[in-house]
């Protein structure tokens, strides 16, 4: 059997080898993208004096849960136009206390002591952490509108009031008359000149980088529209008492100043109580003050002292009695007659108005195309002042925000899986692992080689792989200076009737051996039976296998010296396929046979040495 080597092994499955270590770290290397994920984190800081306690700014608990509530995850979604499962991003969303490492340890001193530490922190680390199928990019973009919308909410909820509402969204139903719309359109700007007041006394010089407005300037253009575009499309109604559906509006009017009346007749109702109430207060007052501040006959004081000590203990206080609360109520429920008082007659004149209307016979002022030119002109005035009102509102939330809620690092993304350490790793395990299954592999072929193609007795290989050997060069033409050489032991035959079979074996395999050595350097020799060997040399000219023959007569004369009675005797043949002008390879073999057959047993005193050397090498080529 052949000798084992591991690097014969490994060159002769080299490919095999390279193939599996690609297909192998190729599959690795695709199977962890699939398994990829990316996370994105940032550090944010809560700012505020309350922080340190857990609290918010305006004194409620801090829950930290709301950076992924349902509420700022669907904001973030809006703004990347991303259309996915709410609960989905936000189960990919979590949050950790950020605690300095001397802190930690004392809080797991604390711990192991059995106390529970009181150590409250303000800095959080916020992560999102996104699928290979969304990509890294998408990580960091998901994350950045997840803190941007954040910032908004939190300063929406603790810092600062909510964003006014477009009341004009209602007109978009398109059940209005023109005078509701109107009205409608009047009183939603009405409400937004309120809230710009309020935010230009609050932020004075707060002025948006998105809008380019301060609140002075939002104030005053709602001013113009409120002051000139409003008043004038309400002139362009009235003049000619325009109305979609003059019926339905007017009982609409009608119904609104039935309501109105019962609402003033019922605040009269409570005006009427309390007046009473005040009266008999006032009254049942004055007659205790007199009861308490009289002056006794023998000239005491009576209560008089104390009562006034009782009122100077309580004239730097701020003490409300029911009294104050029965006025208050009274004053409030009087202004709220008048404004209603005033709402009715404004009803009742528009009903006067749309009543004595010249109906469609008539010259008109304009036209309801006209009307509703001028009605849709003053709306889209409206909406682009809203939306004005709502970046500022968004930019200056984000600019309070940053006073309470600060990011310390800024977005990172890290995946989760090192590929390429992997990759790496998985071409060296399948290289290691192809080089062994090559090597068991390899010395599995040769030991089915062995049991299937050698020749248990002499160590060579067999008649069987000799016909191999011949039918796999015989489909082509031999190179120049193929050399085939034929050699037979004529003395197996003698050895084995002397000496018996054993012995005849044994020196058999001895000279089986010394062909060997010279088939693992020039070519194949191998054992066709019989006694008879067959050699194969490529590129091997008549002078290398002349020198050849010499050095196999030598080893033979060596071996006889040692063992006299067990000679060794062959007869060979040889030929060339440049010097005898044949290059197929069985006519090569068949050549050389024949001159095996026509020559002389090769003794030790006749073999080749010096001169008689080269004439029994002449003698079998001449042969």
């Amino acid at each position: 059997m052949r000798k084992f080597s591991v690097l014969r092994y490994l060159k002769q499955f080299s490919v095999l080898i390279f193939l599996f270590a690609l297909i192998g770290s190729l599959a690795i290397y695709f199977y962890g993208k699939t398994q990829q994920r990316y996370v994105a984190s940032a550090v944010i800081q809560y700012t505020n004096a309350g922080a340190k306690d857990g609290y918010t700014p305006d004194g409620s608990p801090l829950h930290v849960e709301e950076i992924y509530s349902s509420t700022v995850i669907d904001a973030a979604l809006t703004d990347l136009g991303v259309q996915t499962n709410i609960d989905s991003i936000r189960s990919n969303c979590y949050v950790e206390e950020v605690v300095p490492e001397a802190q930690q340890k004392l809080n797991d001193a604390l711990l192991d002591k059995g106390e529970d530490p009181s150590y409250v922190t303000d800095t959080y680390r916020v992560y999102y952490i996104g699928n290979n199928d969304t990509g890294e990019e998408y990580a960091w973009n998901m994350l950045d509108a997840i803190i941007k919308n954040y910032c908004e909410f939190y300063a929406e909820k603790y810092v600062e009031e909510q964003l006014q509402s477009n009341g004009i969204s209602v007109l978009a139903e398109g059940k209005h008359d023109y005078m509701e719309s109107a009205q409608v359109l009047d009183a939603s700007v009405s409400e937004m000149l309120d809230y710009l007041l309020s935010k230009r006394a609050s932020h004075p010089y707060f002025r948006s980088v998105e809008t380019g407005y301060t609140y002075d300037d939002l104030y005053q253009i709602y001013k113009f529209l409120y002051n000139y575009e409003i008043p004038s499309l309400y002139a362009a109604i009235l003049t000619d008492a325009e109305t979609s559906d003059i019926d339905l509006l007017m009982s609409r009017l009608t119904k609104d100043c039935e309501d109105i009346q019962l609402e003033i007749e019922n605040r009269q109702d409570r005006v009427d109580y309390l007046k009473s109430l005040i009266d008999n207060y006032i009254s049942s007052n004055r007659d205790l003050m007199d009861y308490h501040y009289h002056v006794s006959p023998e000239g005491a004081a009576g209560t008089e002292y104390i009562l006034k000590d009782v009122d100077d203990n309580h004239k730097d206080g701020n003490a409300e009695t029911t009294y104050d609360e029965l006025i208050r109520e009274y004053v409030n429920l009087n202004i709220e007659i008048r404004q209603k008082t005033l709402e009715k007659s404004h009803k009742e004149y528009l009903l006067s108005v749309f009543e004595g209307a010249p109906g469609a016979e008539g010259q008109k002022s304009y036209s309801p195309e006209e009307i509703r030119k001028k009605l849709d002109h003053c709306v889209d005035l409206a909406t682009e002042y809203y939306q004005y009102v709502e970046n500022t509102g968004h930019e200056l939330n984000r600019y309070l925000s940053a006073n309470y809620l600060a990011m310390i690092s800024s977005i990172s993304v890290q995946p989760t899986l090192n590929l390429t350490l992997y990759l790496v790793i998985a071409i060296v395990l399948f290289v290691l692992v192809g080089g062994v299954g090559a090597v068991l592999l390899g010395r599995a072929l040769d030991f089915i080689d062995y049991f299937r193609y050698v020749d248990k007795t002499v160590q060579l290989p067999n008649r069987a792989r000799c016909d191999a050997f011949i039918t796999e060069h015989s489909s082509r033409l031999l190179d120049e200076n193929f050399s085939c050489m034929v050699l037979k032991m004529d003395s197996l035959s003698t050895l084995s009737s002397e000496y018996g079979r054993e012995a005849g074996d044994e020196v058999l395999k001895d000279f089986a051996m010394i062909l060997k050595s010279f088939g693992d350097l020039y070519g194949f020799v191998g054992y066709n039976g019989s006694g008879v060997f067959y050699a194969f040399f490529p590129d091997c000219s008549s002078d290398k296998l002349s020198v050849i023959l010499e050095a196999v007569g030598r080893q033979v004369e060596k071996y006889n010296k040692l063992n006299p009675e067990y000679g060794i005797h062959y007869n060979c043949g040889r030929a060339v396929s440049s010097a005898d002008g044949i290059f197929e390879i069985r006519d090569l073999l068949r050549l050389a046979m024949q001159r095996m057959q026509a020559g002389q047993t090769v003794t030790v005193s006749e073999a080749i040495s010096g001169e008689k050397a080269g004439e029994a090498a002449q003698d079998c080529a001449e042969a």
